[in-house]
């Protein structure tokens, strides 16, 4: 997998519309063996470090709040990271609120995308296969992250952010806030990176309300 993903998305992503668009710096960092918590962290810490200093920030030192997420980085950068056993992601991306990124190398069980996705997502984003489910499992990872500390909305349970398609783009909301979502799927992994967004589009909270309410009124008039 490090090798696919190696050679899959570039070391830089554009995230957003013309005009509007975000620098986002990706730095991948191999797992030493064995892959356990120890040597994860350690490559954590030196992809992180790594995109902080190609992004431009003179400082690559960060740290961690309770529960890790998110990282506390330097004035005027935001940073996540994400890591599997053979491999540690890091995007960082300069002058916005918040980021987050997700690897997701395994399937998830299929019957999960009962509390996993709501109705709206079901219908709208998913095709019932295995690989769509993994690519919004790790979709809602990264927008969690990204919208980490709207935890009244979210509960802090990452499969309660909504997803939502607008304009061929994926868009995430936790009560009244919202992030952008760009991702790539190959064989081997799903990859997601979201980036908090201050002002989206004047449609979103409309299309996000009227998925809740047809997934509400779905779900009164089941058996």
């Amino acid at each position: 997998m490090t090798e696919q993903f190696l050679a899959g998305p570039p070391d830089e992503w554009s995230l957003g519309g013309p005009g509007r668009a975000q620098r986002i710096v990706l730095e991948a960092v191999p797992v030493d063996p064995p892959g356990m918590v120890a040597e994860q962290h350690r490559a954590g810490l030196r992809a992180v470090r790594a995109a902080l200093r190609r992004a431009g920030s003179p400082v690559t030192t960060v740290g961690h709040r309770p529960g890790g997420t998110p990282l506390v980085c330097p004035g005027g950068f935001a940073a996540s990271l994400t890591h599997t056993t053979e491999l540690a992601v890091a995007a960082v991306a300069p002058g916005v609120r918040a980021i987050g990124v997700d690897l997701e190398a395994r399937f998830p069980e299929p019957r999960l995308h009962r509390f996993l996705l709501d109705e709206s997502e079901r219908d709208l984003l998913w095709h019932g296969d295995r690989a769509g489910l993994r690519r919004l499992f790790a979709a809602k990872e990264a927008a969690f992250k990204a919208l980490s500390d709207c935890g009244r909305a979210h509960g802090g349970l990452f499969w309660r952010v909504r997803l939502r398609r607008h304009e061929d783009r994926l868009w995430a909301r936790a009560g009244d806030q919202y992030a952008l979502i760009r991702d790539v799927v190959v064989p081997a992994f799903a990859f997601a990176v979201a980036v908090r967004v201050d002002s989206p589009p004047a449609p979103l909270p409309r299309l996000f309300e009227s998925g809740t309410t047809a997934a509400m009124a779905a779900g009164r008039s089941a058996p």
